[in-house]
């Protein structure tokens, strides 16, 4: 038993998926624990109703921020690895001079199109309300607006660090940064600057935290990348516009898929009326607020496959442009096994104690049953996601991110569509059962994907394994 664990952590592409995972498990633990405490302290001290617009705000700047980056910043992972692999440096820093160009243009764009139609967005998320709750949302909205800048810029930049495998830098910013920062600020004006506490309060704070964070992203590139703007070499492989788009465009459509599986249920929730909100036992902010919570209860399980990703993504890249396919295989299935025997004991609890868990935030509307029926629904889809491993990367990291996109654009209609039909009758567990179900076509389709393009499977079921190998 012993022999067999160190040859395991022998090998060298495991060790260096264990070590550098573990790096970005341990900053997911900590992000994930400070966006609980910054939760906690949002629905206890302002209440579920100021939650739940905190986070319809939040989605509605991440909507607009995801087409304005035109999925330059998976590209931009994907193409620093392959330049870092070949020392490629003068070549890396004219990619990145182009993108950041198009960023420029198209985020200046998207600030205009949020900040006009601010009054029209906010009349769709709240239908049926006043007009002065409108005319509130609509000038958070605009305010909203002027961030998308340098969200775009500090996305591009973490993601720059990751392809150069700089996992520990990466991990902070997309993991920890926003959130520490937001909680720091909010904790601050609460407690020394504002004597009442105003609805407003944690969405300007969540704001205030992009600027800090975009400043910091761009030194830490900064330090790490400049020193390796005067390495030349020989041949320089110059990236036109033309090609960054005919790469970026595909991904971001992949990413809106990706989106609308994530956030439609919110934004939905928060625009169609459902049993709670007819018999008056909830608002529209306030269903956002609660799902919001048991959404992201759930995500505690996909912990290590998100930190498995981190360093898995520029990995499969690498091993991609070297055509090692036998590694490639190798590493996947490693990392499968890794996410589904870390993933299990947490959703084993989760599915055991839920309303233990759900007691933590406070209001009665934490604790009904549908709010635990819901968080044992999505913790369902965590399952799944530990069963399948590190797939949707792997299609991206590898070329194959047209089937990408259009496993998630159907899988994103169908995520619509059971929205329609099961929040009216349903309400949170509506939107939950159309969560599971798309994720669960998401993952299983991607995995057929891999096994018709590659030859192999993702998934990892120990008992039907020893099974067969028996």
């Amino acid at each position: 038993m012993i022999k067999k664990i160190q040859n395991i952590f022998g090998d060298s592409d495991f060790s260096e998926l264990f070590k550098k995972g573990g790096a970005s498990f341990f900053l997911r633990i900590i992000g994930q624990a400070l966006g609980f405490i910054l939760i906690l302290l949002i629905a206890r001290n302002f209440g579920s109703e100021t939650l739940g617009e905190y986070v319809l705000i939040i989605i509605i700047l991440r909507i607009f921020t995801l087409f304005a980056k035109l999925g330059m910043d998976t590209t931009s992972l994907r193409m620093t690895a392959s330049f870092a692999i070949q020392n490629k440096w003068r070549s890396f820093f004219l990619f990145r001079k182009k993108v950041l160009i198009i960023s420029l243009v198209s985020s200046l764009f998207m600030s205009l199109l949020m900040y006009f139609l601010s009054y029209e967005i906010a009349s769709i998320i709240k239908k049926g309300a006043s007009l002065l709750e409108i005319q509130s949302l609509s000038i958070k909205i605009k305010i909203a607006a002027f961030f998308i800048l340098p969200f775009v810029s500090f996305i591009l930049h973490y993601q720059f660090l990751r392809g150069l495998k700089k996992i520990t830098e990466y991990s902070f910013f997309y993991w920890v940064s926003q959130t520490i920062f937001t909680l720091i600020a909010l904790v601050l004006f609460t407690q020394f600057a504002i004597q009442d506490q105003h609805p407003e309060l944690p969405i300007y704070c969540y704001l205030f935290s992009i600027i800090i964070v975009s400043i910091m992203a761009f030194f830490s590139y900064y330090i790490n990348f400049n020193d390796k703007c005067k390495l030349t070499e020989k041949e320089i492989n110059k990236v036109s516009f033309k090609q960054i788009l005919g790469i970026s465009i595909p991904l971001m459509f992949a990413q809106s898929g990706q989106m609308i599986m994530v956030w439609t249920d919110k934004l939905m929730l928060g625009s169609l009326e459902s049993p709670d909100t007819i018999n008056g036992l909830m608002t529209t902010s306030q269903q956002v607020g609660v799902y919001h919570v048991i959404f992201k209860l759930s995500m505690f399980a996909s912990i290590t496959l998100m930190a498995v990703n981190s360093i898995a993504s520029s990995k499969f890249a690498e091993l991609y442009v070297k055509k090692n396919f036998i590694v490639l295989k190798k590493v996947v299935q490693q990392s499968t096994k890794l996410i589904f025997w870390s993933s299990i004991p947490l959703i084993l609890l989760f599915f055991l104690f839920p309303h233990v868990f759900l007691s933590f935030f406070g209001e009665k509307e934490f604790v009904s049953d549908i709010a635990i029926s819901s968080f044992i629904i999505l913790s369902i889809g965590k399952l799944i996601n530990a069963f399948c491993g590190s797939v949707g990367n792997l299609l991206q990291m590898t070329g194959k991110q047209l089937i990408f996109m259009n496993v998630l654009f159907v899988g994103a209609i169908l995520n619509i569509i059971l929205n329609l039909i099961l929040i009216p009758k349903l309400g949170i567990k509506g939107a939950a059962l159309a969560s599971l179900c798309s994720i669960a076509f998401w993952n299983l389709t991607m995995v057929y994907f891999v096994k018709k393009e590659f030859g192999f499977l993702t998934f990892y079921i120990p008992f039907i394994q020893n099974e067969r190998k028996k």
